[in-house]
C-alpha cells in the first residue's frame, strides 16, 4: 500500500523531470549570438618623407614668357631658312649673269643659270636681257656660301597700282612769282592762319582771264597781288603741286 509520503515522492520527482525536459528543449532550439568586440586600431601617425627633389611653383607669367620664347625662336628660325631660299629687292644693277638686289638688308646678289627660269609679270616666261632696272622681283633657290643665292626661279611683281590724286581747287592771292621756276606763291584767302603753298606752272597749265574769256593769257602774266582760282592735284609727299588750270580774278 502506498503512503502519502510515497505519492508526493513521486510527484515531486515527476515535476522535477518535466522541468529538466523543459529546459533542454528550450537550450536545444535557441540561438545563441555572441558579439565579439574587436578593438578599433590605433591612429597611426604618418611622417611625410621628403622626395629626392623638390619641383619649384612656376607663376602663369613665367609660363607664358616660356611659351613666347619658344615661339620666337620657331619663327625666326622659319624666317631664316626662308631667307636662305629666297631674295625679294628692286634690281639695281644687271649683268649677264648676275642680278642685284636692293633690300631692306641692304645689297643681295642673285646668279642666274641655264636652269634658271624668269617669269614676267604677265606670266610669261622671258629672259634676262628682258629685265629692266628698279623691276621689283622675288628670287628662289639656294644660298651658297658666298651669300650669292643660285637662282631656280626669278618671277617679276608688279608694281602697286597708283592711287588715283585728289583734285584740290583753292582760291588765293599770288604773294610772290619766281619766273626762274615757274612757280607761284598762294595765300589761301578767306582762312585763317592758311599756310602759303608753291604752285609750279607747266606747259600743259591751262590760263583763263574772267575780265577776257576769249583771251590767251599766259604765265607771264600774272601779277603779285592778283587773286586766282587754282586747279591741282594732290602732290605726293615732297614734291611741289603742278596747275592744271589757273582762273585770273581782275
Amino acid at each position: 500500500m502506498i503512503t502519502i509520503n510515497q505519492i508526493s515522492k513521486i510527484k515531486y520527482q515527476r515535476c522535477f523531470l518535466f522541468s529538466f525536459l523543459l529546459m533542454f528543449f528550450l537550450l536545444s532550439t535557441t540561438k545563441v549570438i555572441a558579439i565579439s568586440t574587436t578593438p578599433s586600431p590605433k591612429p597611426t601617425n604618418t611622417t611625410a618623407t621628403p622626395s629626392g627633389s623638390l619641383t619649384p611653383t612656376v607663376s602663369v607669367d613665367e609660363n607664358v614668357k616660356v611659351i613666347r620664347d619658344a615661339i620666337k625662336e620657331q619663327v625666326d628660325q622659319i624666317k631664316a631658312n626662308i631667307e636662305k631660299k629666297a631674295f625679294v629687292g628692286i634690281i639695281s644693277q644687271i649683268t649677264d649673269s648676275t642680278i642685284t638686289l636692293n633690300n631692306f638688308r641692304g645689297k643681295q646678289r642673285i646668279r642666274i643659270t641655264e636652269d634658271t627660269t624668269i617669269i614676267a609679270a604677265n606670266k610669261k616666261e622671258i629672259k634676262i636681257g628682258d629685265l629692266a632696272l628698279d623691276n621689283k622681283v622675288i628670287a628662289i633657290g639656294t644660298v651658297g656660301d658666298d651669300e650669292i643665292l643660285a637662282a631656280k626661279r626669278v618671277i617679276v611683281v608688279l608694281p602697286p597700282p597708283t592711287p588715283v590724286a585728289k583734285r584740290i581747287v583753292t582760291f588765293g592771292k599770288i604773294l610772290t612769282i619766281d619766273t626762274k621756276n615757274s612757280q607761284i606763291t598762294l595765300s589761301p584767302v578767306k582762312e585763317d592762319n592758311a599756310i602759303a603753298s608753291i604752285i609750279t606752272i607747266n606747259k600743259d597749265t591751262y590760263f583763263t582771264l574772267q575780265s577776257d574769256l576769249k583771251s590767251s593769257p599766259k604765265f607771264k602774266d600774272l601779277k603779285e597781288g592778283q587773286k586766282v582760282f587754282v586747279i591741282y592735284f594732290e602732290p605726293g609727299l615732297g614734291k611741289a603741286a603742278i596747275a592744271k588750270s589757273v582762273f585770273i580774278l581782275p
